[in-house]
């Protein structure tokens, strides 16, 4: 694994673990009275913490894959795909039928 893997990998388990403190603190400080407050640091944590979940897991993949998604390039290989696919069903016209 490489540093750079590692540092996407840490940074994952940072934001998990971000996620699960501000969810902690969400439960114990508040005696688990439900407001519009906590309802929305559930969801923020819940967010942060699959997003930590996917760097964890992935690590420098998410951040190649983002990369990709917004590049004018992403449909370059199914585009060339689709050309070969074209030319395969194509009859062949170098030869000549009588």
């Amino acid at each position: 694994m490489t540093l750079r893997d590692v540092t996407w990998r840490a940074g994952g388990l940072t934001l998990f673990g971000i996620a699960c403190v501000i969810g902690l603190d969400d439960r114990l400080g508040d005696g688990g009275a439900s407001s519009a407050g906590t309802v929305v640091a559930g969801l923020f944590s819940f967010g942060l913490a699959i997003l930590g979940i996917v760097l964890l897991v992935q690590g420098k993949r998410v951040a190649l894959a983002w990369r990709v998604e917004r590049s004018p390039h992403r449909n370059l290989a199914a585009i060339i795909h689709a050309q070969r696919q074209r030319r395969a069903s194509r009859p062949d016209r170098t030869t000549i039928e009588s």
